[in-house]
């Protein structure tokens, strides 16, 4: 009973309390006024900030080292404050670091033709130094040490990297349209151009090199994204590698990136948009589809090479598509550096798996041969120290060592040029045991003076005799996105 008691007084002296709380407090001392803070002095203009322009401190770094620095993306009035006391006297790197990241900017080194500088460039979320490079591959490295992990670790990445990309929104199959042009003849290959419906009114432009001669089931066939060219499909280097693989017994099949090439469908400027990346590799998917439907095609035998961006969407679709057994991406597997432009890093595709690099994605090949090729004028310069012995370990882990090529040219520059597709015929060749009769100089190496360089005009497949460009085709940006399914900063 004193217990029910006391609970009870304890209880009305809080209520009263709370109910105290909530009136209004009257007292004398409220009621006055309060004294005024005396007013801050602005001492703004008697502080040290030491402010000097961008371009003003760059060049007198540059003097200091004795490097070349191209400032010209710098705004001229762009202010640094404690320029100065940014300087680290004895490292360059920590210098640029120090001086350009708080401000959004970025020193990339370039080969310069043999006369090297530093391009500052506002900051890419693609571009790491190679110090950063290494680290993340150390970090990736350790979650798998074996081939039972590496394929868990692989799983992720292949439903991320689709799931990025925004492959999951769109039918998984699609029987679209085909148009062709008619073969022209040019010796030991032929070319046939063509607009493949890869989306409702969305198309694909490319060309297929056909071997002059072909058979049931005998021939590879490869695939061959372009690097960045507004020729597209149509640049000289992607026509000659295609018609050397189509004189080797080869089908080829080059297409072109988003708004570039002989047909594009909407203005070239939308290629730097986030619509590039999904049609890319969508074009690569659906070009699959199509050309394995071919009855002179061995599906034991299917390639991709490309370079730069080519190359990268190499790495893409021989990460999630099985049905490529060979690859081979050229100066664009780095550490440090995935892509500068919206078809390769235009989508969340890094951030699979938590964060990945490209050189993990280009594991992803293992155990299907791949030569990686590299030089020392880009961000593929590291390769023989870092990513290739990363990329090797993994092939490790399947006992499959001798699928994984690499040649490195530490003069070249970033481009497909005749050395680097010389290794590449050569690759090919050795793998699909391919007839080079004919093709091979006195100096042991391809002979491309049998190609032919056809003009954009030529390969436009809306010129050709017979074909008619369909009334229902998507001709405004807004209908692409719409069968696309894209949706800006989708995460």
């Amino acid at each position: 009973m004193r217990k029910t008691l006391l609970a009870a007084l304890s209880a009305a002296l809080f209520f009263a309390g709370s109910a105290a709380a909530q009136q209004p407090q009257h007292s004398q001392h409220s009621q006055q006024p309060q004294p005024q803070q005396p007013a801050q002095p602005d001492l703004s203009k008697y502080v040290n900030t030491f402010s000097r322009p961008l371009r003003e401190v760059l060049a007198d770094v540059a003097e200091q080292f004795g490097v070349r620095i191209n400032a010209g993306a710098v705004p001229e009035d762009l202010m640094v404050d404690f320029a100065d006391f940014r300087i680290r006297p004895w490292d360059l790197e920590q210098t640029l670091e120090a001086l350009l990241w708080p401000l959004g900017y970025n020193a990339e080194w370039n080969n310069g033709n043999g006369n090297p500088y530093y391009g500052i460039s506002r900051i890419r979320h693609s571009r790491r130094n190679p110090d950063e490079g290494r680290a993340l591959l150390d970090y990736l490295s350790s979650k798998y040490d074996d081939q039972a992990s590496w394929e868990a670790r692989k799983a992720v990445l292949k439903a991320d990297i689709r799931h990025s990309v925004g492959l999951d929104k769109v039918p998984a199959h699609f029987d679209g349209k085909v148009f062709l042009s008619r073969k022209r003849n040019h010796g030991k290959y032929l070319v046939q151009d063509f607009a493949l419906e890869i989306l409702p009114g969305l198309y694909s432009f490319g060309a297929i090199y056909w071997p002059a001669k072909t058979s049931r089931g005998a021939h590879p066939l490869v695939i061959n994204p372009h690097g960045h060219s507004d020729a597209g499909h149509g640049s000289e280097v992607v026509q000659r590698r295609c018609a050397m693989q189509a004189s080797m017994g080869c089908i080829a099949v080059s297409f072109s990136m988003f708004c570039n090439g002989p047909s594009p469908q909407f203005a070239p400027a939308y290629h730097k948009t986030g619509l590039a990346q999904p049609y890319n590799i969508l074009c690569a998917e659906r070009l699959l589809d199509y050309a394995l439907q071919f009855k002179e095609v061995d599906p034991s035998r299917v390639g991709i090479t490309g370079c730069s961006g080519g190359g990268s969407q190499c790495m893409f679709v021989t990460a999630i598509d099985d049905r490529i057994t060979l690859s081979i991406p050229v100066v664009m597997m780095s550490s440090y550096f995935a892509g500068g432009c919206e078809c390769e890093s235009g989508t969340l595709l890094p951030l699979s798996g938590g964060g990945t690099s490209n050189p993990e994605i280009a594991a992803m090949c293992a155990p299907r041969p791949m030569l990686l090729v590299s030089d020392g004028g880009d961000w593929t310069a590291m390769n023989p120290e870092i990513e290739v012995p990363y990329v090797q370990r993994i092939y490790g882990f399947y006992g499959a060592g001798d699928r994984i090529e690499s040649v490195h040219f530490p003069l070249g520059q970033h481009n497909y040029d005749f050395d680097k597709r010389n290794a590449a015929y050569g690759f090919l060749a050795r793998q699909w045991g391919l007839d080079t009769t004919g093709l091979v100089g006195p100096d042991g190496r391809f002979d491309e003076s049998g190609t032919v360089v056809e003009s954009l005009a030529d390969m436009n497949i809306w010129n050709a005799k017979g074909v008619t460009k369909p009334a229902d085709i998507i001709t405004d940006i807004d209908g692409a996105v719409a069968v696309m399914q894209w949706t800006k900063d989708a995460r």
